[in-house]
């Protein structure tokens, strides 16, 4: 049973039968059977069994719940059961009755006992001819039957031989595998027979008592199922006995009267019992104690008081970015980012994320911009590598009836036969396509005529035959190759539309791709630009790169590991420092005290010498004639006067002795802080080294860390919050983005039962938030979702029935009801909350089943100010499970997050100041020179 403080816990008494009627519901305890009538008692119960604080009474593991102890006692039992040979339980049984020493002593012990001795039918392996076999033991020979055995020992000792029979796979006895052998030929399974099986068997099967010299006693249960001995040897029971008259000394002698003992005890009994429904009372109360993190909407929101009255504090609101389309903001974030990360191999200088969007915005023929050039460029460079070294094989699909020009070298017409067939004009399957099998790049699906310009083929010829050169002319009539041969539907929907477009007629030229590029769509454009670098993220240049990366990120983490154990060296060196300096400071605080007394002592005035002098003079005279042979016997003036200057000449020499001395140490005094001041300058130039090394560690870890860009976390409404820079630039945004939840988010706040409750909450603390129009969104999804795969079923039906097929007419009436079902959903958004059905046939008719149903896109906002993201960390709770995994993020990378924005907020006002110093300038000249009209590639020069 599962130990809480070392203690079972008594399981709660059945009600009594008159407690309620019959056929009155009642709560059962999954785990225990225990029978509650009222829900409060349960779920109190269920929190209290909910909690971590068990302890698992074979295994002695602690912190599980209820139900992780059983388990776990469960699984160790399962596994002493299935493992310990059932030939040596009563033995060792028996062994374990009364034994007095720790456990520890009685594993020893019954480990070195039984560690050679074996038993009848008992199952060991026998080495046998070189060979170790699995067999059983047939007879326990006596000693006089005893003899000598083949590769045994010539003297056996105790506990002697054995008549063995070897199993056969299955576990059946050989007939003609039987002999005699020495223990020392014999061995149990390491798994059976172990030190670990036998604690664990000997704590399942005895119990100890908790006084000293208390035997270990087997359970009643065992004891009558092997035969056990029960009855206690004298001395220990004498020691039993004496150990209890202690005990019950400590609680108080007993009550002579018998009458009033019972009475007595059955009070202690029934205190006790209060006692322990108190203490279950207050551990299942203790349950009701929160422990942080819990579920973020658990949380009371943050109140605000301002003069009296209080405010709900409320998330920032964040802005929105209009110069990207909603529906193409993580297209083109997911560019920029590939563009950054891998500016290296692609040979590109890094630029800002709004530099980059007003790029793809401009739509200018006569000024192109660069930056498009070049992100082309050195996207189709690094295919066009791969093309010309023979990684991947170039396949060129022509409309029907289209002639290649014969300009074409040789290799392209290999090229075009192992595709095209030019007698019949039918497609031919192109087998594999790529080295080794490896399917490189997804092809274009085989289609007999495409609403394409036969032109293409001519622009786009020879686009793989050699690298763009910068400055990148050329480089549309390359794409348009590119795209023909290597696009598919599936990669770019519109492929033909955007074909088209750059070549709209049969008398098109490259230089009129040039200036049509510009006017594309912006969703043409960005679907252009990920199927690039779709594609470049599979070429050899880009892998290669990703596994440099790794191997950077191998070294630099091995050395974030020396650079901590450094640093741990480094505080016990500055804990032992500090130690020092304060048992210095204590000591010279103690010898500047005793100085001061020693100083004070010495400053103390003695009587004067002429004083005493006069004194006594003045005595001598008093007394006249008296006192003339007592002066014949002193000292005369003279001797005193001398023996005072000597007295005066040891005071100087000892002051001169204190001075040289209080110099001497004065001087160790300076060279020791010195030393000191050394040793702390040391330390401390240490630990700057050591943070200018973590900080280029953990930049070179954000460097290379190019495949592991995740969000920071979550709020309490699922919103999602990005940082994107760090990695190859600092200040790329130099924004904090919020997105806002996902399907999956969604679907777990719609399932939740207080979903009104959380949109109310919402409205308060998040008024910009769309949380309810999202999920008025999701649920439409689901709905047109059904519709869509009832019409597909009714079509294949259709067809199976057209074609003289049996159709499952259960399955149909199943998917009617299913339908109808879901009507009252589909009437709820259609009708505006009325509880309506509707008419499965008229269902079919509000969606066309060949159109998929597409998740709506989540809206992205950003942060731009570091006053936002303070007030955003004010918001969040760190109490909740997801906030508080969202701050520690924030927190980690404040710094870089506030320090870019205010970088930027720079940059915007010395652009404004230049602005109003060159108003009389001419406009178009400078403005060349600024934002993405200005960018240079550096990186390809």
């Amino acid at each position: 049973m599962p130990l809480l403080k070392r203690k079972a816990i008594k399981p709660v008494p059945p009600p009594s039968t008159d407690d309620f009627e019959e056929n009155t519901p009642v709560y059962m305890m999954r785990l225990t059977n225990e029978i509650f009538t009222n829900y409060e008692d349960y779920i109190n119960r269920f929190f209290f069994y909910q909690q971590k604080n068990w302890q698992c009474e074979t295994t002695g593991k602690s912190g599980l719940t209820y139900e992780q102890a059983l388990e776990s006692e469960y699984k160790e039992k399962s596994m002493v059961a299935n493992k310990f040979p059932p030939q040596l339980r009563k033995p060792l049984l028996e062994f374990v009755q009364f034994q007095t020493t720790r456990i520890d002593g009685v594993v020893d012990d019954a480990f070195a006992k039984f560690k050679n001795v074996y038993f009848l039918n008992e199952e060991v392996n026998v080495s046998w001819d070189k060979a170790t076999y699995s067999a059983v033991i047939r007879k326990v020979l006596p000693k006089e039957e005893w003899t000598t055995v083949h590769n045994g020992s010539e003297n056996p000792e105790a506990p002697g031989q054995y008549l063995v029979q070897v199993l056969d796979q299955r576990g059946d006895l050989i007939e003609d595998m039987e002999r005699i052998v020495d223990c020392s030929l014999l061995n149990r399974d390491r798994l059976a027979f172990n030190k670990n099986i036998l604690r664990k068997y000997i704590r399942e099967c005895a119990t100890k008592e908790n006084y000293i010299g208390a035997p270990w006693i087997v359970k009643p249960s065992l004891t009558k199922k092997y035969g056990i001995e029960t009855n206690m040897p004298a001395d220990l029971q004498v020691a039993r006995d004496s150990a209890f008259s202690k005990l019950q000394k400590r609680k108080g002698p007993a009550d002579p009267a018998p009458e009033l003992a019972a009475a007595k005890k059955a009070k202690k009994e029934a205190e006790k019992a209060k006692e322990d429904k108190a203490e279950e009372s207050t551990a299942a109360t203790d349950a009701k104690v929160i422990k942080y993190p819990i579920e973020d909407l658990e949380l009371s929101a943050k109140v605000l008081s301002e003069g009296g009255d209080d405010r709900v504090v409320a998330r920032p609101e964040a802005q929105k970015d209009h110069s990207v389309p909603q529906d193409y903001f993580e297209a083109v974030v997911m560019s920029w980012q590939f563009l950054n990360s891998f500016n290296s191999p692609l040979k590109l200088s890094p630029f800002g994320l709004m530099d980059f969007v007003d790029s793809l915005s401009h739509t200018n023929d006569q000024h192109p911009s660069v930056m498009v050039a070049e992100c082309h460029a050195a996207l189709m460079n690094v295919i066009i590598q791969d093309r010309l070294i023979g990684i991947a094989k170039p396949v060129l699909l022509a409309a029907a009836g289209a002639v290649v020009s014969a300009a074409a070298t040789p290799v392209r017409e290999d090229r075009e036969s192992s595709v095209t067939s030019e007698d019949d004009g039918s497609t031919v399957d192109d087998g594999d396509l790529s080295i080794a099998g490896q399917d490189e790049y997804v092809q274009r699906r085989k289609l007999p005529y495409r609403p394409i310009n036969e032109r293409v083929i001519v622009i786009g010829q020879g686009w793989d035959e050699r690298l763009i050169p910068s400055p990148r002319e050329g480089w549309e009539a390359v794409l348009v190759g590119l795209i023909n041969e290597l696009g598919s539907f599936d990669t770019i929907p519109n492929v033909d539309r955007i074909l088209n477009h750059l070549v709209p007629n049969e008398t098109s030229q490259r230089e009129d791709v040039e200036l049509l590029f510009p006017s594309l769509p912006y969703a043409d454009k960005v679907s252009i630009l990920v199927f690039l670098v779709e594609t470049a993220a599979g070429t050899s240049t880009i892998r290669q790169y990703m596994e440099e990366c790794r191997q950077e990120l191998k070294l630099l983490r091995l050395q974030k590991l020396d650079l901590n154990r450094e640093r741990k060296q480094l505080q016990a060196e500055w804990t032992e420092f500090e130690r020092q300096e304060s048992a210095d400071n204590k000591s010279a605080v103690a010898e500047r005290a005793e100085q001061e007394h020693q100083h004070s002592a010495a400053a103390t005035p003695e009587p004067s010498s002429s004083h005493d002098i006069d004194s006594e003079t003045d005595t001598n005279s008093a007394n006249g004639g008296n006192n003339s042979e007592h002066l014949s016997r002193s000292e005369s003036r003279q001797e005193k006067l001398k023996r005072q200057q000597q007295e005066r000449e040891q005071v100087e020499s000892r002051r001169h002795l204190d001075l040289l001395r209080q110099r001497a140490f004065s001087k160790a005094k300076l060279a020791e802080q010195k030393a000191r001041h050394d040793a702390r300058k040391k330390l401390t130039d240490r630990e700057h080294a050591l943070n200018r090394k973590e900080e280029h560690v953990d930049k070179g870890l954000r460097r290379y860390a190019i495949a592991r860009i995740k969000p920071l976390g979550k709020d309490r409404f699922y919103n999602r919050y990005w940082y994107f820079d760090g990695i190859t630039m600092d200040h790329g945004t130099d924004r904090l983005y919020v997105q806002s939840p996902t399907f999956l988010d969604l679907e777990t706040l719609r399932t939740r039962s207080d979903r009104d409750k959380v949109l109310k909450r919402q409205k308060k603390e998040d008024p910009s938030g769309c949380l309810e129009e999202l999920l008025k969104a999701q649920d439409q999804e689901i709905t047109q979702g059904l519709i869509a795969e009832r019409a597909a079923r009714e079509k294949r039906l259709l067809l199976e029935k057209e074609r003289g097929l049996d159709t499952d007419d259960e399955e149909m009436e199943d998917d009617d009801k299913t339908v109808t079902s879901k009507g009252v959903v589909v009437g709820l958004l259609t009708n505006g909350g009325a509880h309506s059905h509707l008419h499965p046939s008229k269902t079919v008719e509000l969606l066309d089943e060949t159109v998929p149903v597409e998740h709506t896109s989540a809206s992205w906002s950003y942060y731009g100010e570091p006053e936002q993201v303070d007030t955003l960390l004010r918001w969040l709770n760190a109490k909740g499970v997801r906030e508080s995994a969202l701050v520690m993020a924030i927190n980690e990378n404040y710094e870089l997050i506030v320090g870019g924005m205010q970088r930027r907020q720079q940059d915007l006002l010395s652009l404004l100041q230049k602005e109003q110093h060159r108003r009389s300038t001419r406009t178009k000249t400078v403005q060349a020179t600024e934002g993405y009209l200005g960018y240079v590639n550096k990186a390809c020069k």
